[in-house]
């Protein structure tokens, strides 16, 4: 086809389409501007939202922020307060354990020196009871003089040693009454 008869065609187009044609171009016209208004609308809405939405995070991310740092203090009182109640009660329980310890070196002490007491005592009862021995056996053998030593008389002796060793008498032992057995 020749550029003639492409010609021919396009007004031939236009005498059957062109209020159509035209009606097309203005409704396309008008969609066109409905759809950028609605698009500037949901732009602007956009903008808007996200506007809000950074100011809200914004806010929130303040508020955690504090939070954070509010509760990090509190950890921080209370790590403190708990060194200080351990600190308290350390020192508390070593004083016990000092006066404790005291006490019982006290104890330890007074036992000691009731124990040197005693074993003094014991000393000086072990001494008088060896000069008590001593002298009832001189007494004995002085007594005695030349004579033999009878084994009634060495028996009495004995056993006059013996009960003053134990803390007794041989005159309450000897007038107590014999013991009988039943048959």
């Amino acid at each position: 086809m020749s550029e003639k008869n492409m010609n021919n065609v396009d007004q031939i187009r236009d005498l059957i389409f062109g209020p159509q044609m035209k009606e097309f171009e203005e409704k396309f016209e008008t969609l066109h501007k409905t759809l950028k208004s609605v698009e500037e609308k949901i732009t602007h809405s956009f903008k808007e939202s996200h506007a809000k939405l950074q100011k809200e995070t914004s806010r929130s991310l303040e508020a955690l922020e504090q939070k954070v740092d509010n509760l990090a203090n509190a950890t921080q009182k209370e790590r403190t307060k708990l060194k200080d109640l351990i600190d308290t009660t350390d020192d508390a329980l070593s004083v016990q354990l000092q006066n404790q310890k005291d006490e019982f070196l006290t104890k330890l002490r007074i036992m000691k020196e009731n124990m040197d007491d005693e074993n003094q005592k014991i000393h000086e009862n072990l001494v008088q009871m060896k000069t008590q021995i001593e002298s009832t056996l001189h007494e004995g053998l002085s007594g005695l003089g030349n004579e033999k030593l009878s084994r009634d008389a060495l028996a009495g002796m004995l056993l006059d040693v013996a009960m003053k060793i134990q803390g007794t008498d041989v005159n309450a032992l000897l007038t107590q009454e014999p013991k009988t057995e039943k048959k």
